[in-house]
């Protein structure tokens, strides 16, 4: 059994995540390359002679397929739907993310739901069913075509046949078997192949739609180290709340004859410390403390440690936890209360003078 590769990166908000390996963002890459290495001529979809030229390679094509300026004159499709549509919103999830979102994974399974059209058997958006006309019937003379007959026949697919080699010599292209077919659902087409996989492109966009899916869901963010953006948010986390708790009332943080804490030797301590995510609840507090920002990652986060923490976040830490306790004065096991800027004064020390003084007294 192969050992799962480990992955470290950002989250985009200075957070640092490692996870299992996510493979569908470099296979994204890998069909984005061999798209853009297709050139119009490759794919034999140059366009007219005279007028506008189509886009130079095969993902252009993909994005500009049925926008106004490129789609054929005959198309009902406005561009409002259709694999430009698509490609500009997989292209965004894909390239621009550094750690997917919920959101994002919502989108994916979008697209993975639109998709279904352009594999549709019989459907008019599947690139099999992509329909051109031709004569049915032709005559070369000289190496030219010199009749044809008034009837037509439909082809599908792609409009490159015996017909067209003979009609347009200059383009010098040749018939691809796959690529054509008379009959409907047949044909596999270079946008049909970018789209599902074929002898250009062996992994088309959908299989890394799928791929993409299965990883968000069964591989997990193993240990999320962040820099606290909102204390208050970190400080509702159960574990959190336990350790600092314990940690606020052990002596080893304090000198032995005052209540004063020592901020950095507490803080030190936290960096150290590594805090399970029990539930989705957590999770989601997680994700605000870490970001300040009500974003939710499509991973499962299992674990999480402070990456860095200043004295003015750890002060604060230690206040929100205070705050959400019973206790409003912390009594610490070398005797004295916690002493720290913006809690409240705690009961006086002098206690232990009079104590000792009365006691003197009582004895004398």
């Amino acid at each position: 059994m192969s050992k799962t590769e480990k992955t470290r990166k950002d989250d985009g908000y200075g957070n640092t995540v490692d996870s299992d390996e996510l493979t569908f963002q470099a296979a994204y890459q890998v069909w984005e390359t061999k798209c853009k290495g297709l050139s119009a001529k490759d794919i034999q979809s140059e366009g007219k002679e005279k007028g506008r030229t189509t886009p130079p390679n095969l993902f252009l094509q993909l994005q500009e397929h049925v926008t106004a300026a490129y789609r054929r004159p005959e198309s009902k499709n406005d561009g409002s739907k259709g694999v430009y549509k698509l490609l500009e919103d997989v292209i965004n999830s894909l390239k621009n993310s550094k750690l997917f979102t919920e959101e994002e994974e919502k989108n994916l399974e979008k697209f993975k739901k639109n998709m279904r059209v352009f594999n549709k058997s019989g459907g008019k958006l599947n690139p099999s069913n992509t329909v051109f006309t031709r004569p049915k019937g032709f005559e070369e003379s000289g190496g030219k075509v010199v009749s044809e007959t008034e009837a037509q026949i439909n082809i599908y697919g792609h409009y490159v046949d015996d017909y067209f080699i003979a009609k347009y010599p200059k383009k010098k292209y040749e018939v691809v078997t796959g690529w054509s077919s008379r009959e409907k659902n047949v044909a596999n087409p270079p946008y049909k192949q970018a789209l599902f996989g074929g002898p250009l492109i062996e992994e088309g966009l959908m299989d890394i739609i799928e791929t993409a899916l299965k990883e968000l869901k069964n591989k997990k963010i193993n240990l999320y180290t962040i820099g606290i953006k909102r204390a208050s948010a970190l400080a509702r986390l159960p574990s959190v709340k336990k350790w600092v708790m314990h940690s606020i009332k052990s002596k080893q943080y304090y000198p032995e004859n005052s209540g004063k804490i020592n901020i950095r030797a507490i803080s030190n301590a936290l960096l150290t410390q590594e805090f399970t995510v029990k539930n989705e609840a957590e999770q989601r507090i997680l994700e605000i403390a870490a970001t300040n920002k009500e974003v939710h990652f499509a991973q499962t986060i299992v674990a999480f440690k402070v990456g860095q923490i200043s004295p003015r976040v750890m002060t604060t830490l230690i206040r929100e936890v205070i705050s959400r306790g019973a206790q409003e004065y912390i009594k610490v096991k070398n005797g004295y209360y916690l002493q720290m800027k913006e809690l409240s004064d705690p009961p006086s020390d002098t206690w232990k003078e009079i104590k000792k003084s009365w006691m003197q007294h009582l004895w004398a």
